[in-house]
């Protein structure tokens, strides 16, 4: 699979209002590499900043669903289009696109901040800024990949520990950002941006009283609980055996570091968090664009299109260290709204407890696994608690449980079900 970058003009097109009204699938002008965008690649989709100066850069992520042919614009886009004439009505090379992941103000993947990236700093679209499409290298797929996962994520106590050995490794010396400097390094191991590393070794600053030179407000509770573990106020000195020791168990030696290993972790974190926000939606609504996103597909993705077998609900993965899969938050989030956040085994007794939005903690679990070849669709996923997605996983009934979800779905029922 490919990763591209889709360019959007904010002066011609409300991208924002767009991608804001989570439409079920995004159609998007093709004029270069028409024949390689294929179904399953990954879409960045950058956003330039325009005579309103918006933030530049990438603000959403997604899937290519249906390749580009020859179609009219979205009905659902026409409305955000700012200029008008032919351009937005007539068929033109489109291909046809699933939101993935739409950032908030605090998430957009910042134009400067790749400018500056050791890796990113020659991205096709910094070069050669009129274009619309893209082809992103692999190097520089998977440092977006990594910095996508982490940006406007608050910071780790284990990335506290690798913004402070890169303090540690620049104290008494001017802070460089340039490729190879000990904030750039860390920058890349740990899937941040350059300018967030550096952000954080000046907030260490602040919290050394040994350090003369200004420093940055603004650290967190995490940097001050890190700070204290390893510093040592009656020596007025930090343990540096001890942080090069816990910095090493944490992250590996530096010849092991790579832009893949953060993106591993914040790839379902992230899927997560926009089902949250779409479940702001009401059901209905959630259904219909589920409904115009299955139809479109079927009707436009044909067999040589995809791989032999694979069914039109089947995820795209990705390699990290393991294999991960691009699930769709709009399954995940009809999933939950449909069981009402309830756990669909009946009499289901097992303890819950509320999230920070005051709705019942539960998880949606893929009743044929994907590693196994199932679909990511709502015919195939149940809402359950925590206690019964482990046991369908892991216990002596995990069997029974399976068939009594594949009945619930309208599956065939089988004599050794639980009982309902």
């Amino acid at each position: 699979m490919k990763t591209w970058i889709f360019q959007g003009n904010p002066d011609e097109y409300d991208i924002d209002g767009y991608l804001a009204s989570r439409p079920g699938r995004l159609s998007w002008l093709v004029t270069r590499y028409a024949s390689e965008v294929a179904v399953g690649d990954r879409v960045y989709l950058w956003r330039n900043q325009g005579q309103q100066h918006a933030i530049a850069g990438v603000v959403a992520e997604a899937i290519i669903t249906a390749p580009t042919e020859m179609r009219g614009e979205d009905l659902e886009g026409i409305p955000f289009w700012h200029t008008q004439g032919a351009r937005r009505n007539e068929p033109q090379p489109r291909a046809l696109l699933r939101l993935v992941r739409v950032a908030n103000t605090r998430e957009v993947l910042r134009r400067n901040w790749c400018a500056e990236d050791p890796i990113l700093s020659d991205l096709p679209n910094l070069r050669m800024q009129a274009g619309t499409n893209y082809k992103i290298p692999s190097q520089q797929a998977l440092r977006l990949e990594a910095l996508w996962g982490r940006t406007g994520q608050d910071w780790t106590r284990n990335e506290a520990v690798a913004g402070l050995w890169a303090y540690a490794q620049t104290y008494g010396q001017e802070v460089s950002k340039l490729p190879g400097s000990p904030v750039s390094n860390v920058a890349l191991l740990i899937g941040r941006a350059v300018t967030g590393v550096y952000a954080k070794v000046m907030n260490f600053r602040s919290l050394d009283p040994r350090a003369t030179g200004d420093g940055m407000s603004g650290a967190s509770e995490t940097d001050r609980s890190v700070w204290q573990e390893f510093y040592d106020q009656h020596a007025s000195s930090l343990h540096l055996d001890f942080l090069q020791t816990e910095f090493a168990r944490v992250w590996g030696s530096e010849a092991e570091a790579n832009t893949v290993s953060p993106a591993l972790s914040a790839a379902a974190e992230l899927v997560q968090v926009e089902a949250q926000r779409l479940e702001s939606k009401e059901l209905a609504d959630l259904l219909a664009k589920y409904a115009a996103q299955r139809a479109e597909a079927a009707g436009t993705v044909q067999t040589s299109d995809r791989p032999s077998g694979q069914s039109l609900g089947r995820p795209s993965t990705r390699m990290l260290y393991t294999r991960a899969y691009d699930r769709d938050p709009l399954v995940i989030a009809i999933a939950r709204k449909r069981a009402n956040h309830r756990c669909e085994v009946v009499n289901c007794g097992h303890p819950s407890f509320q999230t920070i939005g005051g709705l019942a903690y539960t998880e949606v679990h893929h009743i044929i696994p994907l590693s196994e070849g199932g679909d990511d669709i709502i015919e195939n996923v149940a809402c359950l608690c925590a206690g019964h997605h482990r046991e369908v996983h892991l216990g002596q009934q995990a069997q029974s449980l399976t068939e009594y979800l594949k009945s619930i779905r309208g599956g065939p029922k089988s004599p050794h079900m639980l009982p309902s």
